[in-house]
C-alpha cells in the first residue's frame, strides 16, 4: 500500500471526524445550556420561596446567589460538553454508528495507523471508499441544532415566579431591619469597647474612678453582647450607662454620693434640715451650699429653743460622721457648728456653715472641672450617641425632600388660609363681638397663642383659622421664639401648647354666653397654675350653664331676640379635606419620644411600650 497515499486520506478523514465532533458539541450545548440555567433558576426559585416565609435572605442576596448558580452550572455544561477530551478513534465509531457508514471511518483509519493488518489491495479500496463516502456527509442535516419548546417555556415561567417572589418578599423588610439592628449592635460594642481602653488608658484618672467609669459600660456592653439581644433591651442598657454616667459628670462617684445619702438621713427629721437634708440625698454640693446659707439665715433669726438647738446639734455631728471619710473638711465645719449651737454661740454657728457653704461651693467648681467630671462627661456623651443611633436601627427615616416639600405645601395652605378668613365676610354673630372687650381680648390672646406654637411646630400641623378674629401680623411671642431655639421635645410641646390655646379661646366664648359682669366667675374657670377635680358642673354639655341645662349649639335662633342666623361657608376647608402629611407627623414625633427616651426619666418596663406604639404608627 502506498504510504503517502494512506497517510493524505487518514488525515482527511481525521479532518471530517473533528469537523463532525464540533458540530455535535455545538448541538449538546444548545440542549443543555438551558437545562443548566432551568436548574439555576428553580434553585433560586426554591430559596426565594424560603426566603419568602421566613426571614433568611434579601431578594438581592438570593438573585445574587441564583445568577452565581446558573453561571456555574452553565459553565460545567461548557467544560464538560465542549472541552471534554474524545480521541478520534472513539468518534469515529460514534459518526459510523450515527450516520449509518457501515464502520468505514473507523476501519480506514485503523488500517491507516496499522491496527489492522489487510492486503494492499483490499486497504487502498477501503480507504477510498470510507473517503469518498465521508465526503459525502452533511454533518448540519444529520446534527441540528433544536430548541426544546417546553424546556424555553418552562426556563420563561421560573424566570418570571422568581422576579415575582423577589419583588413581592414580605420578609424582606423585616430582614432588612434584623440585619441593621445587628450590625448596629456590633458597632455600639466596639464603641463600647473604644470607650472603656479610653478611659483606662487616662492617667489622671485613679484606679476607683476607672472602675466607676467603666462599669455601667461593661454593663451596656455584656447586655448587647447577648445573642438574639431585642432593639429595646439594647437601647434601655445604653440608656442606663448614659444615666449612670451623667450622674458622675459633676465630679463624684457613686461611693462619694453613698456618703453623702447617708448624711442626708439623720438630717431628714428636722423641719431646720429638710432642705439640706434632700439636697445632700441627691447630692448637688450647689444646693447644699443654699441650704447651709439658709439655715444660717434661720439661725440668725434667733427663734430656736434649747430643746431645738441640741437636737440640731446631734444631727449635724451624725452628719459629720458619715462625711469623715469623704469630706473631713466640710465634717469639721459641720462638729464646729454643733459645738456653737451647744454653747449658745448663734453667730459662732452661723460662722461655720456660712464657711461649710463656701467650702462646698469651691468644691463644687472643681469637682466639675475634675478628670473624673470631663471623662463621665465625655463618656455620656458617647453612650448617648449609642443610644440613640441605636433607637433608629432598623427604622426608615423620611427623605429630606419630602420634608421640605410638606413643609412648603403647609406653609403655603396656610397663607391660603388666613387670606381667605380675611376676605371672608363676618356672619351676624361674629359681627356682634367685638363690642365686647372681653371676648376682644380674648381673641388677641388665642392669636398669640397659636402664634408662638406655630414658631415651634409648623411642620406637625397648618395653622387654624379663628373665624376671623386671628390677626394676619401677629408674630410670635418672644418666649416662643425661644422655646423653638431649645430642643425638638420642645418643639412637640409647643405644637401640643397651640392646640390647647385654641381650645381655650373656645372655652371663653361659650362661658362668656351665661356671664354676667367682667368680674363675675363662671363654671370650669380654674386659677392659672392651679388643678380642679372634675364635677357634673364643667360637663361639655351644660359650659356655661346651670347643671341640668343642655347647650344647644345647632345654630338655629330661637324667639325674637336671638341673633340672626347666616348662612354661608364659615370655615376655609368646607370639604374635609386633610392638608397634613402622615409622615412629617411621623418624623416630628418619633424625635420627641426618642429625646423622650434619652432622658432616662421613663421607667425602663414602660420604653417597649411606647416603642412598640410608635413602631405601629410608621406601619
Amino acid at each position: 500500500m502506498n504510504s503517502a497515499l494512506a497517510q493524505q486520506t487518514a488525515t482527511a478523514l481525521t479532518h471530517s471526524v473533528r469537523r463532525w465532533d464540533r458540530r455535535r458539541r455545538l448541538a449538546l450545548l444548545v440542549v443543555w445550556l438551558p437545562r443548566g440555567l432551568m436548574l439555576g433558576l428553580s434553585s433560586g426559585v426554591f430559596l426565594a420561596l424560603v426566603a419568602w416565609r421566613r426571614p433568611w435572605l434579601l431578594p438581592e442576596e438570593v438573585l445574587t446567589i441564583t445568577a452565581a448558580l446558573s453561571a456555574g452550572l452553565m459553565l460545567a455544561v461548557l467544560a464538560v460538553v465542549g472541552a471534554w477530551p474524545r480521541s478520534v478513534a472513539h468518534s469515529a465509531r460514534y459518526f459510523d454508528r450515527r450516520f449509518d457508514l457501515k464502520e468505514r471511518v473507523s476501519t480506514a483509519l485503523e488500517l491507516s495507523t496499522g491496527r489492522i493488518t489487510a492486503p494492499e489491495s483490499l486497504a487502498e479500496l477501503q480507504l477510498a471508499d470510507a473517503a469518498a463516502t465521508a465526503g459525502r456527509v452533511r454533518a448540519r442535516a444529520r446534527l441540528p441544532l433544536r430548541f426544546n419548546g417546553r424546556e424555553i417555556a418552562a426556563l420563561l415561567v421560573l424566570a418570571v415566579l422568581l422576579a415575582l417572589l423577589l419583588r413581592e418578599n414580605p420578609q424582606a423588610g423585616k430582614l432588612r431591619a434584623e440585619r441593621e439592628l445587628e450590625s448596629a449592635v456590633a458597632a455600639q460594642v466596639a464603641a463600647l469597647d473604644e470607650a472603656i481602653e479610653a478611659i483606662e488608658r487616662d492617667p489622671t484618672l485613679s484606679p476607683e474612678e476607672r472602675e466607676a467609669l467603666t462599669r455601667p459600660l461593661e454593663e451596656a456592653r455584656d447586655i448587647l453582647q447577648q445573642p438574639d439581644v431585642s432593639q429595646e433591651e439594647a437601647v434601655a442598657a445604653l440608656a442606663e450607662a448614659s444615666q449612670s454616667l451623667g450622674e458622675m459628670s459633676g465630679g463624684m462617684t457613686p461611693q462619694d454620693e453613698a456618703a453623702y445619702q447617708q448624711a442626708a438621713r439623720p438630717l431628714s427629721g428636722s423641719e431646720q434640715t429638710a432642705d439640706l437634708a434632700e439636697a445632700m440625698a441627691r447630692p448637688d454640693l450647689g444646693e447644699t451650699a443654699e441650704a447651709l446659707d439658709d439655715l444660717a439665715d434661720e439661725l440668725a433669726a434667733g427663734d430656736l429653743d434649747e430643746q431645738v438647738r441640741q437636737d440640731l446639734a446631734g444631727r449635724l455631728d451624725e452628719a459629720a460622721d458619715a462625711l469623715e471619710e469623704q469630706n473631713p473638711a466640710l465634717a469639721q465645719k459641720l462638729r464646729e457648728t454643733a459645738e456653737a449651737l451647744r454653747e449658745g454661740d448663734l453667730e459662732g454657728a452661723q460662722e461655720s456653715l456660712r464657711e461649710a457653704s463656701d467650702l462646698l461651693r469651691e468644691q463644687q467648681e472643681q469637682a466639675e472641672q475634675s478628670p473624673l467630671a470631663e471623662a463621665a462627661r465625655v463618656a455620656q456623651q458617647q453612650a448617648a450617641a449609642s443610644e440613640r443611633e441605636m433607637a433608629q436601627a432598623g427604622h426608615d427615616q423620611p427623605a429630606p425632600e419630602q420634608d421640605a416639600i410638606f413643609s412648603a405645601e403647609t406653609g403655603a395652605e396656610q397663607g391660603a388660609d388666613e387670606s381667605s378668613d380675611l376676605e371672608q365676610p363676618p356672619s351676624g354673630a361674629q359681627a356682634a363681638q367685638p363690642e365686647a372687650s372681653g371676648e376682644a381680648d380674648s381673641g388677641e390672646q388665642m392669636s398669640a397663642e397659636a402664634s408662638a406654637g406655630e414658631g415651634e411646630g409648623q411642620q406637625m400641623a397648618p395653622s387654624l383659622s379663628q373665624g376671623g378674629e386671628t390677626e394676619m401680623g401677629d408674630e410670635p411671642s418672644a418666649e416662643g421664639q425661644g422655646e423653638s431655639a431649645d430642643s425638638v421635645e420642645a418643639a412637640g410641646e409647643s405644637a401640643l401648647g397651640a392646640g390647647a390655646g385654641l381650645g381655650e379661646a373656645g372655652s371663653e366664648e361659650t362661658e362668656g354666653v351665661a356671664g354676667e359682669g367682667p368680674s363675675a366667675e363662671t363654671p370650669g374657670q380654674v386659677p392659672a397654675g392651679g388643678l380642679q377635680e372634675y364635677t357634673p358642673e364643667h360637663a361639655p354639655s351644660t359650659l356655661g350653664g346651670p347643671v341640668g341645662d343642655m347647650l344647644d349649639v345647632s345654630g338655629q335662633g330661637e324667639g325674637e331676640e336671638s341673633p340672626p342666623v347666616q348662612s354661608g361657608e364659615f370655615g376655609p376647608n368646607p370639604a374635609g379635606e386633610s392638608a397634613l402629611s402622615y409622615t412629617g407627623v411621623l418624623s416630628a414625633f418619633r424625635n420627641v419620644v426618642s429625646n423622650a427616651l434619652e432622658s432616662g426619666r421613663i421607667p425602663l418596663d414602660q420604653r417597649d411600650v411606647i416603642h412598640d406604639y410608635f413602631s405601629s404608627l410608621q406601619r
